[in-house]
Parts: structure tokens; C-alpha cells; sequence
């Protein structure tokens, strides 16, 4: 009889150690950031006339089971066993991949792909060196895609030799991609604030982020207010830190954020909170942060490290690696898709190592963000 229930008792204890071991298991899986090693595949697959390397790597909604993803500068030519074809075409500017549900993609360039160009092209400044767009964000609206593009031209030979010039205001139709308006946005050139690299869709307006960096390097976030009238965005305002004054000049950071945040980062809804995600613009880039606030002008808090990025070849290759970026309108479980841009400071070896200059992807616990 003893015997028995001390077998009873040890199975007893047993199961509770099996249970207790699993329930932690299922809290670390809940939040364990997960790398996704196929996503980049089905954007960039090696062959088949498509992008096959590139930065940026913006995404936006399209509503209709469609997402766009815009590159900043980006290849297209095939990839054999990892090494970049010699014929490949590197285009300066932006291209777009749109994705479907399915996973089928569909490439946006200019030209032909034997001289392939940018999808949206800039007007040419005078003098030698060219002038393009580089992606910012946008949000779709009924029909319409609006979209926010930053312009630069080149000032040298050097690999950083480059100026912004402003931001510049697109509307597309959503299902042909063709432009149907464009026009300056203005204030950029007032405030010095590089507007449109994140843009969040509210019920009270539509708000267009961007940030303004100091002589030490450190970059604040400032944010603009608009609302649609026929179709169009307009009656911008600004936030000066307690209200919105119509006098961009007026504007002033967001409070709260206390990294220095990336030229391109993301703000987005999730839950009931706003979420702005960033990848540190100084000391260690190798750090993605999030912040969460109840409206979209702040204030922010709750600063959150949500992955430290692990790059085995890092200083071998001599890479870059930043802008990192949030999709939040692809989900897995409580996770959602989150980039990072890889680059190289080493130019020959894009072409001998093709995935340095692709972007990596990540499931991203909700939680992380939360706890």
C-alpha cells in the first residue's frame, strides 16, 4: 500500500515537473524573436528578371491582399550559387516588388530589363551628377496609394557623396501603379525635417513622420498632421510639443524616444497603441528598439529592446546594417514581420556575396513590445 502511493506521488511529481518545463517553454517560444530565412526568397528570388538584392525595403498595405515593397538602390540579374551575375543591372533610385497573398511577385522598374532604371524617375538637375527618389511611406486609401519619396542627388565619386534635396508628395492608383499627381511637400525644405519615412493613417487625420539631425549626429522625430480632401492630402499642421500650429518653423520632437532614431524607421497601429520602431542610429546599430504611446504625437515610452542583431561575418564582410523596419500587416501567431537592411563597405563583394546587400527578416513576439 505504500509502495503504491508512493508511485503515485513520484508520477504525481513527475507530471508537474513536465508540466512546469513545458509552460516555461511555451513562455520562451511566446518570446523568442524567430529569423525567417524564406521571406527575402520569395521577394528576390535568384532568377526570373525580378530584384535580386537591394535596401529599403519599405512595405505598405495595399488593401486588397497585396503589399508593396520599395528598394532604394537594387540589382536585378541572376544569382548562381550565391554570386552575383557579372551582366547584373544596378539601378540608383527605387523599385518596387509587389507581393500577393500566393507569394506571386510582381517587379515595377522603368526601361527595359536589358537597361533597367527607377520606377519613379526624378527630373534631372543641371550639371554631371543625377538626381533621384529614394521611398519613404505612405498609406492606401480607397483607390489611391499615397506615397511620400525623398529626393537626393549625388555631390561626388564617394560612396556617401550624396545630399538630400527634399520630399515630394505621390498619389498612385493603387491597382496600375501609375502616378496620377505629384507635388512638393514644402515644409521639408522649411524645418529641415526629413518628412514621409513613416506615415500612419488615423481615424483623426493622417500623420507624416520624419526626423531633423543635430550637428553631433543625434536625430529627433517630428510629425505632421494632414487630413484628405478630394482625394488629396492637405491642411498640414505641425506639432510644436503641445499643439498643432499651422507654421512648420513651430515644429518640435517627440518626446520620449531617447535613442538616436534611424533616417527610416516605422510608426504603426497594434492593438490600441501606437508603436514606433527604430533601429539605433548611433553607438550600437546592432540594437532594433520599440516605443508605444497612446496617440500618434506622443509621448512615447516604455523603450523596449526588441533584438540585438547577430551577423556571424560582420566585420569580415565589413558590413552596414540598418533602417530596420516593421510589417506588421504580415502576421505569424502573436509574431510580426520585422527587416533590417545588410550592406557592405567592401563594393567587390556584392557581386561575390550577393546576400550582403539583401535584406534579413524577423518574427517579432508582439509581447516584446508590450512587456
Amino acid at each position: 500500500m505504500i509502495k503504491c502511493m508512493m508511485k503515485v506521488i513520484f508520477y504525481s511529481l513527475l507530471c508537474l515537473f513536465i508540466s512546469c518545463q513545458t509552460h516555461s517553454q511555451e513562455i520562451q517560444d511566446d518570446l523568442r524573436v524567430e529569423p525567417d530565412y524564406e521571406f527575402c526568397d520569395k521577394l528576390m528570388p535568384d532568377y526570373g528578371g525580378s530584384i535580386t538584392g537591394g535596401d529599403g525595403c519599405i512595405s505598405i498595405d495595399l488593401k486588397d491582399g497585396r503589399s508593396v515593397f520599395m528598394w532604394g538602390d537594387s540589382f536585378m540579374g541572376d544569382v548562381i550559387d550565391g554570386i552575383r551575375s557579372g551582366s547584373s543591372k544596378f539601378i540608383t533610385g527605387n523599385t518596387f516588388t509587389v507581393i500577393n497573398k500566393e507569394g506571386k511577385i510582381e517587379t515595377l522598374y522603368s526601361g527595359e530589363i536589358s537597361n533597367p532604371s527607377a520606377f519613379i524617375a526624378a527630373e534631372q538637375l543641371s550639371g554631371t551628377y543625377p538626381t533621384w527618389y529614394w521611398p519613404g511611406n505612405g498609406f492606401v486609401e480607397g483607390d489611391t496609394l499615397h506615397l511620400f519619396m525623398s529626393k537626393f542627388h549625388k555631390t561626388g565619386n564617394g560612396i556617401f557623396d550624396f545630399e538630400y534635396l527634399g520630399c515630394d508628395y505621390f498619389r498612385l492608383d493603387v491597382k496600375s501603379m501609375n502616378v496620377i499627381g505629384m507635388e512638393s511637400f514644402k515644409a521639408a525644405n522649411e524645418n529641415d525635417v526629413h518628412y514621409g519615412h513613416a506615415v500612419l493613417s488615423n481615424q483623426d487625420g493622417v500623420y507624416i513622420y520624419g526626423t531633423k539631425m543635430d550637428a553631433s549626429g543625434i536625430a529627433d522625430v517630428h510629425v505632421a498632421k494632414a487630413q484628405l480632401v478630394n482625394g488629396r492630402l492637405d491642411d498640414f499642421v505641425y506639432w510644436d510639443g503641445s499643439q498643432w500650429q499651422a507654421d512648420p518653423l513651430k515644429s518640435r520632437k517627440l518626446i520620449g524616444l531617447n535613442k538616436s532614431i534611424s533616417e527610416q524607421f516605422s510608426v504603426f497601429l497594434l492593438g490600441k497603441k501606437i508603436v514606433l520602431l527604430s533601429q539605433n542610429h548611433l553607438d550600437d546599430v546592432k540594437k532594433i528598439y520599440s516605443y508605444i504611446a497612446d496617440n500618434p504625437a506622443g509621448p512615447f515610452r516604455n523603450e523596449r529592446l526588441i533584438y540585438t542583431i547577430n551577423e556571424p561575418d560582420f566585420d569580415v564582410d565589413r558590413m552596414m546594417i540598418y533602417n530596420a523596419m516593421a510589417h506588421p500587416q504580415f502576421k505569424k501567431g502573436n509574431k510580426i514581420l520585422v527587416s533590417y537592411n545588410v550592406n557592405t563597405h567592401d563594393l567587390d563583394k556584392v557581386f561575390k556575396k550577393a546576400s550582403l546587400y539583401k535584406p534579413r527578416f524577423i518574427w517579432v513576439p508582439v509581447k516584446r513590445i508590450f512587456e
